[in-house]
């Protein structure tokens, strides 16, 4: 009887798990599917730690549940890739931020592999994290942007401004030499 209780209970801890873990896809959509195999507890510490700067947090979830979380996110492509020790990195709102320190953090660790990524609802190639690594920040990139938009607004100020410096000097010109004039 204690056998079939364990199981029952068992099976239940493994549905909440997948259903915890199922909730945190749903907040944080973006993520990026890496392997661990063979790294150390210490690295991957320091992983979690760089992670979280960006608002980011990597979980290591067992494969058999993983299986079923990409199944249920419509992913059975990915699903048939689950091999071997896999981790999942669930990026914040900067997923450039996040793709630079997975990046940065496998070029000192051989044993840890991008594998894939998925990205506002699309599977990116782990080919493609890279590029992403190498662009600026989000927020830089909307600095430019609102650089960008800013410039011409400035000069057609400083235009106009320059146009009534003119006027109002040629007016106060006008007025001296009629003053001088009486």
């Amino acid at each position: 009887m204690a056998a079939a209780t364990d199981g029952k209970f068992g099976k239940l801890c493994k549905e909440r798990m997948i259903e915890e873990i199922l909730a945190r896809f749903k907040s944080q959509p973006n993520f990026v599917v890496t392997s661990f195999m063979g790294s150390s507890v210490s690295d991957m510490e320091l992983l979690r730690r760089n992670l979280g700067k960006s608002s980011a947090n990597y979980v290591v979830v067992k494969n058999s549940m993983l299986k079923i979380i990409f199944d249920n996110l419509k992913l059975k492509d990915e699903a048939l890739k689950i091999e071997g020790g896999m981790g999942i990195s669930l990026s914040g709102e900067d997923i450039i931020s996040t793709c630079k320190i997975l990046v940065t953090f496998a070029k000192g660790h051989d044993k840890f592999k991008i594998k894939s990524a998925y990205f506002d609802g699309r599977v990116v190639p782990a080919e493609d994290v890279k590029r992403f690594a190498a662009l600026s920040s989000k927020y830089a990139l909307m600095t430019q942007v609102v650089a960008g938009i800013k410039s011409p607004i400035t000069g057609f100020v400083n235009t106009l401004g320059g146009v009534l410096r003119k006027f109002v000097y040629c007016l106060d010109a006008i007025k001296r030499s009629k003053e001088q004039r009486t």
